[in-house]
């Protein structure tokens, strides 16, 4: 896989800028935390200045109040105040947002100086009840004038305070607002670019990948891929057809598996060992494979695919050689079914034939002698008939088999139910067919190969499946002819395609339609869909039924 060096370079400078704006950011988000626990300080300062000064003109009052009432709850009120501001000072003196502790220190002073005060000019001499109007009149004028000092300290406080809060909002937060704002542009804007300059890297290798997969799903060579421990990953569909396998068989399987589950693979896998152990290609391979009795002379190509450098498996593509591929396996197929109708005319029809001649013979004889009259006579004839009339069935049936007559005369539909009261009647196997439409519009040979996929499959369900009921549905969808033929013979155990399956594949590509079959929720499932293209025809007369 190539990338272009220029683009890659210009992708390392993107992801340090990302990288490098990230920690910017982090160290800016983290700063910027620390600006909240300072401005919380500022709140708390703030409030513990507004408290001050109800604490403060609560102190004097009471005092105030204990000068003209002399009454002792205000002094215990007194005392409460001003342990509540001594406290609170303390606290403003060691607030880390507070610049000038020296003006906190003074604020300190004039209320130990207003406390001694209290202490020694008001509460002893309201105490020794040693007092005149004019003392009186000297204390509360003297408190006023010291509350008015220690108030007057605190709003300097205060407002300096306010001047430093004012200030740092507006040469702090502001600023870092807007380098997190710039840092955040570059940062997305970074993020936005990285994925499209990734996209122009490896546009080619991408393209590149989806026109050989592509390819290779709709090539007529045989393309199996094998990652790099052995494991099968891909299948395509000329591969399935060439060594009838199922991908849901052989996908995720390993090929150390191969010689047990599929042995007569063994020598198109040996050669696959070897490129996969030594991680090396094997070209032009000749191989010999063995399908159902017959020999394939195959051209296999073992080629190891490397990404970035590293060994992830070997791609294995394989052809019929040159003198083989005009021999489809639908041929082979045909040629099967032929010696299979002349092995039942040599067997059955023959069989007849050879009981009529001898049974003629020997009542000619009887006849001849005197010792064969009336109702013995008519005995023997009415045998004979009989075997003339199985001969007749059994003719008709592999007549049939050669050509469904029934199609040319009545439709598809009704050949197949022809076909199936037979077919009921000699396995004990109840077959419903089901459909919306009895004319099927259809060209006459694409009926004729439907009907020998329908007549392949219910032969196989004889054959393979412990069934007792067949289900046929004919459904439409769009422009395609949906056919299932489902079994209830259960769905346990493995299968594997055989012979027939693959030909009913072969055939249902002559129609370009496709064929797929497996278990499904009662037993087995074949699923036919045909195209439905113009120039397809009514079936026959439309019958009902047919004889």
């Amino acid at each position: 896989m190539t990338i272009n060096k220029k683009l890659l370079n210009v992708f390392v400078l993107l992801l340090a800028i990302t990288f490098l704006n990230s920690v910017f950011l982090f160290k800016k988000f983290s700063d910027t935390y620390g600006q909240i626990d300072k401005i919380q300080s500022f709140q708390k300062q703030l409030t513990t200045f507004d408290e001050l000064f109800l604490d403060i003109d609560a102190m004097a009052t009471n005092l105030q109040d204990y000068i003209v009432l002399r009454d002792h709850k205000y002094l215990e009120n007194y005392y409460r105040e001003s342990s509540y501001i001594v406290k609170k000072q303390t606290e403003l003196y060691n607030s880390p947002t507070l610049s000038k502790n020296q003006d906190v220190l003074q604020l300190m002073e004039l209320s130990k100086s207003y406390m001694s005060f209290a202490s020694l000019e008001v509460i002893q001499v309201l105490q020794t009840n040693n007092f005149s109007r004019a003392n009186t009149e000297y204390l509360y004028t003297r408190n006023k004038e010291l509350t008015n000092e220690i108030i007057n300290k605190l709003n300097s406080i205060k407002k300096d305070n306010d001047n430093q809060i004012s200030k740092y909002f507006h040469n702090t937060i502001l600023n870092i607002d807007n380098k997190i704002i710039l840092l955040l542009f570059i940062l997305f804007s970074s993020l936005l670019l990285l994925p499209y300059l990734l996209y122009l890297m490896f546009k080619p290798s991408l393209t590149k990948c989806v026109y050989t997969s592509e390819l290779a799903e709709y090539s007529n060579d045989a393309v199996m891929f094998i990652d790099s421990i052995g494991n099968v990953k891909y299948v395509n569909k000329s591969a399935q057809d060439l060594f009838g396998l199922l991908p849901e068989n052989v996908v995720s399987k390993n090929v150390q598996q191969f010689p047990k589950l599929f042995p007569r693979l063994q020598n198109v896998i040996q050669p696959l060992f070897h490129s996969l152990m030594h991680q090396k290609e094997s070209l032009k391979n000749k191989v010999t494979f063995k399908n159902d009795g017959r020999s394939i002379d195959l051209t296999v190509d073992y080629i190891s695919i490397n990404l970035f450098n590293r060994f992830i498996g070997v791609m294995m593509v394989s052809r019929c050689a040159s003198r083989q591929n005009g021999k489809p396996l639908l041929l082979d197929t045909l040629e099967k079914e032929r010696k299979r109708i002349s092995i039942e005319i040599h067997d059955w029809i023959a069989r007849y034939m050879s009981t009529i001649i001898h049974s003629l013979d020997y009542n000619l004889r009887l006849h001849k002698n005197g010792n064969l009259k009336g109702d013995q006579l008519m005995h023997n004839l009415n045998d004979l008939r009989n075997h003339c009339q199985n001969a007749a069935i059994e003719m008709r049936g592999i007549m049939n088999d050669i050509h469904p007559y029934l199609i040319d005369k009545v439709g598809l539909i009704s050949a197949l139910e022809s076909y199936i009261n037979t077919f009921e009647k000699l396995n004990n196997i109840k077959v419903y067919i089901f459909y919306h439409d009895r004319a099927l519009k259809l060209k006459k040979k694409d009926e004729i190969i439907i009907y020998r996929i329908i007549q392949e499959a219910l032969s196989n369900i004889v054959k393979h499946a412990r069934a007792s009921e067949v289900d046929i549905n004919f459904t439409k969808e769009h422009d395609t002819l949906k056919i299932e033929i489902m079994d209830n013979g259960g769905t346990e155990g493995d299968f594997v395609a055989g012979k027939g399956l693959w030909g009913m594949k072969e055939r249902a590509n002559l129609m370009g339609g496709d064929i797929v079959f497996g278990f499904c929720e009662t037993g087995f499932c074949v699923t036919l869909s045909v195209p439905i293209l113009s120039g397809g025809q009514n079936d026959g007369e439309n019958q009902n039924n047919a004889d």
